[in-house]
């Protein structure tokens, strides 16, 4: 009989002192779940509003001196490739796993340079808020961005990748400079 008293006790102890701890756990464990699903009908439709950007812009640029090569390839479900041949050249790949989409690119001026130099990796994790909506955020940065919905985020990846200016047009430039993505540029 003691023995169940005892038993009783600590039972109660742990259901009163962890009970916060374990539903910040159980929360916690849900949004997860809910940025691995939701996350894969965002990147699909990131993907298709990329391919109607990229298309948007060969147009726009067709038979201009600057018109060039470009194209976007789906190279796995979760995985795309963006690629200028130059006037910017670029070579970028989106890739999503699980709560998080990474764009590794390099680019630069002019035609295409080497796409294994200068690459900057830029990392996004997807965030659930308290309503339950899903959001992406530019993780690893002092001020992160956020993204409501793929339009704005395949937006802020055009111009990251397309955006031409002065010292920020290739990761060379900005790891020399101190600027822009520097933080996140990864060793090859």
């Amino acid at each position: 009989m003691m023995g169940e008293n005892w038993i009783g006790q600590l039972a109660t102890e742990i259901k009163q002192k962890d009970r916060e701890a374990a539903e910040d756990y159980a929360r916690a464990q849900h949004y997860a779940g809910v940025a691995v699903e939701r996350g894969r009908d965002f990147f699909f439709t990131v993907v298709q509003c990329l391919q109607d950007d990229v298309d948007a812009l060969r147009r726009e640029l067709q038979g201009d001196v600057t018109s060039a090569e470009m194209a976007l390839e789906r190279v796995r479900p979760d995985e795309v490739r963006i690629t200028r041949a130059r006037f910017p050249w670029v070579d970028a790949r989106l890739i999503r796993a699980d709560d998080a989409i990474t764009l590794d690119y390099a680019k630069g001026r002019g035609t295409a340079g080497d796409p294994q130099q200068d690459r900057v990796t830029r990392s996004f994790a997807f965030r659930v808020t308290g309503d339950e909506r899903l959001r992406v955020e530019e993780a690893f940065t002092a001020e992160a961005r956020g993204y409501e919905t793929p339009e704005e985020f395949a937006r802020a990846v055009m111009e990251i990748l397309f955006s031409v200016r002065d010292g920020s047009d290739s990761a060379r430039a900005n790891s020399l400079n101190g600027g822009g993505d520097a933080a996140n540029v990864q060793a090859a």
